[in-house]
């Protein structure tokens, strides 16, 4: 993580199964439940950007 910076709360609302879920994957990863879903959301544009990349120079 990136620490402590400023950060406007951004209230997401989730169908119970998802949050369950990532509930138990933040558990299992010793994270917070916020940080779980930060983790996971800069995991998926970080692959996104890079399948991006992939196709631009192909």
């Amino acid at each position: 993580m990136q620490g402590n910076k400023q950060r406007a709360p951004s209230p997401v609302r989730l169908p119970e199964d998802l949050k369950v879920w990532l509930k138990h994957r933040a558990i299992d990863n010793r994270r917070s439940f916020n940080s779980e879903i930060t983790v996971r959301l800069e995991q998926s544009r970080a692959a996104e950007e890079a399948a991006q990349q992939k196709g631009a120079t192909a």
